[in-house]
């Protein structure tokens, strides 16, 4: 099976998979089963098919984990165990992480496309449109959840009035907009989309204000000490 990306951490090569993944948000299951390599317990067939191939007989097996786990890693540890990890992610910061791997995030899958959405989204903010966190630690005056509601808010329109708004310059044309867009920032900056893609647009400032909040409460706290 396809392991998921976080696993190529070096940090996975000198702890277990729990005392990583937990602090970042994520319930783990764990399953063990022994190799099918003894006579007297396995069958025949079982032995045969792992002798000619190991990892094809282990991506053969079923794993018990409830159904809203995600297997993110199957292989045998150094005891020469097969183990089965799954996690389930906690809150909106984990399930980030889970689908930053595309290989997890695809539509048809138990974890949201929407998640992966924003924080692809949220990265192409800080690769392409010229922002970075320390720029965004600048904004000390709410200006990115501004940003954000006013794609949630373009995004929430009736079609009729969402065309009178949707071109460049154009917040003009609604007075709520007009007064909630930053005035620091500039009109031309204003790119609304689809409603769709206007609120991954929201979720991923939204994101990048929470994340500004914790590293600003981070400083005070190291200053404090």
């Amino acid at each position: 099976m396809q392991h998921h990306q976080l696993l190529n951490h070096p940090l996975f090569e000198e702890r277990p998979f729990k005392d990583v993944l937990e602090p970042f948000g994520f319930e783990l299951s764990i399953k063990i089963t022994e190799p099918p390599i003894d006579p007297e317990i396995d069958s025949a067939q079982d032995i045969e098919a792992y002798d000619r191939n190991a990892d094809a007989y282990i991506d053969s097996l079923s794993f018990d984990h409830r159904a809203d786990f995600t297997e993110i890693y199957r292989g045998e540890n150094e005891d020469g165990d097969i183990v089965s990890v799954a996690v389930r992610a906690k809150h909106v910061f984990a399930q980030l992480l889970l689908c930053a791997d595309s290989g997890f995030a695809h539509v048809n899958s138990h974890h949201h496309r929407a998640y992966a959405d924003v924080y692809r989204e949220r990265m192409r903010q800080l690769s392409t449109e010229g922002f970075s966190r320390e720029r965004d630690d600048g904004y000390v005056n709410g200006q990115l959840g501004y940003a954000a509601a006013s794609y949630a808010f373009v995004a929430s329109l009736p079609e009729k009035q969402r065309g009178r708004v949707t071109g460049i310059y154009s917040l003009d044309n609604n007075i709520i907009l007009r007064d909630m867009w930053p005035g620091s920032w500039s009109k031309k900056w204003w790119k609304p989309r689809d409603r769709r893609r206007d609120l991954v647009k929201a979720g991923a400032l939204i994101l990048a204000e929470i994340e500004r909040l914790d590293r600003a409460a981070a400083r005070q706290g190291d200053e404090a000490q």
